[in-house]
């Protein structure tokens, strides 16, 4: 078997209620400017802001 690509667990973010437009521009652009650090900086916020708006389990410490 020859496998190709790259897998990302999107179904687990989906899951969260949270939608493709939501993460879609985040993966891009980590995989695109990984190296900026300012760039990573700011994605770390926004993945944080967007773990914090749609908890995995919202009735487990207090919705964090």
């Amino acid at each position: 078997m020859v496998t190709s690509g790259l897998r990302i667990g999107t179904p687990a973010l989906a899951n969260r209620g949270s939608g493709a437009t939501e993460f879609t521009d985040i993966i891009a652009q980590a995989l695109h400017l990984s190296c900026n650090t300012e760039i990573v900086d700011e994605l770390r916020i926004r993945v944080d802001t967007l773990a914090k708006t749609w908890p995995l389990y919202p009735t487990l410490n207090g919705g964090l």
